[in-house]
């Protein structure tokens, strides 16, 4: 006889079971993470995967490495998290992501905010990857030319600027010969100044002192790991620059203009989701920012004796004052 109890109990799950086995579908999942820098990447990145439901200690355990600017300590860090055989590898960053994808071509690689992942050769296409990387990219050449536009409506005057290049990065001195080529239509006379290593910094900002009336600072780890020594040697040199993150800004740069940071961990996630729920790498596109943002500081531009021209104010998403 089939009681009433049972014929609810069987109802109730024919209403939960699409829940039921979507919580079963995140199982027990390992991932290897890789980073030069510690903050905020590890942060960012884990709370994206929590809004997914992927909680470290629960149902999720991570294998962290941080390589800092030692390269053979970044090669070790690589082969330690190969041989650990996560279901798929973070590397945050165009550096980490070339060192493991050196030494697997099986094991999924997510890149969080890398350069063109397609002319690095770690994916056929951005539509189509094709291998076993995928991640977000970020189209610098774009970027790099509105940044050089702000400045030349910021600093009207500026016929020599310098560009503070991460050395350790592969296609640097193309990204630099590119900027060069950029800024010469304005006016400007580029000079790039490479950063390998963060004891290098003072006598780049020294030279640019020297001969230049503005400075670019890319996003490198050399320059984001260091980032108060950099915004207090652009202080001391009375140096305008522009940033490509937030977070330069809010602690004292000048300006940014740049994707928004956070998307890019928030579209990671969202791949690495989708691969530890059977998606190929190969299959899944590279993702690009949809969203920029300008950020103005008044009062660092009031401390360089600069005022920010109002068509710069009104296009600013935000203005810290």
């Amino acid at each position: 006889m089939i009681t009433r109890r049972r014929v609810l109990v069987g109802a109730a799950i024919a209403i939960l079971s699409p829940r039921a086995f979507a919580q079963q579908a995140l199982r027990s999942a390992r991932i290897g993470f890789i980073v030069t820098g510690e903050a905020p990447p590890r942060r960012l990145f884990d709370d994206a995967l929590r809004r997914l439901g992927w909680i470290e200690g629960h149902n999720l355990t991570v294998e962290r490495r941080i390589t800092g600017e030692d390269s053979e300590r970044r090669k070790t860090a690589a082969a330690e998290l190969i041989a650990a055989n996560p279901d798929v590898i973070v590397a945050t960053g165009l550096v980490d992501a070339l060192s493991v994808h050196a030494l697997t071509r099986t094991i999924p690689i997510v890149v969080i905010s890398g350069a063109d992942l397609v002319e690095e050769g770690l994916a056929e296409s951005l539509a189509h990857p094709g291998g076993n990387v995928t991640g977000t990219a970020v189209r610098r050449a774009e970027l790099d030319g509105k940044r050089l536009e702000l400045m030349h409506e910021l600093v009207p005057a500026a016929t020599r600027m310098s560009y503070l290049a991460y050395a350790r990065l592969p296609r640097s001195v193309a990204r630099a010969t590119a900027i060069e080529a950029l800024a010469r239509p304005l006016g400007i006379q580029v000079t790039a100044r490479p950063v390998s290593e963060a004891g290098g910094l003072d006598g780049v900002f020294a030279s640019a002192a020297d001969h230049d009336q503005g400075i670019l600072v890319e996003g490198g780890a050399v320059f984001s790991e260091n980032r108060f020594r950099v915004l207090a040697l652009a202080a001391q040199y009375h140096l305008p620059a522009i940033y490509e993150r937030r977070e330069f800004v809010e602690d004292g740069g000048l300006l940014c203009y740049g994707e928004v940071y956070r998307d890019n961990f928030e579209r990671a996630a969202a791949l690495v989701d989708k691969i530890l729920k059977g998606s190929k790498p190969a299959d899944l596109p590279v993702e690009q920012p949809t969203r920029f943002e300008l950020v103005i500081n008044l009062k660092t531009a009031a401390a360089l004796d600069l005022t920010v021209p109002p068509a710069i104010l009104a296009r600013a998403d935000e203005v810290i004052e």
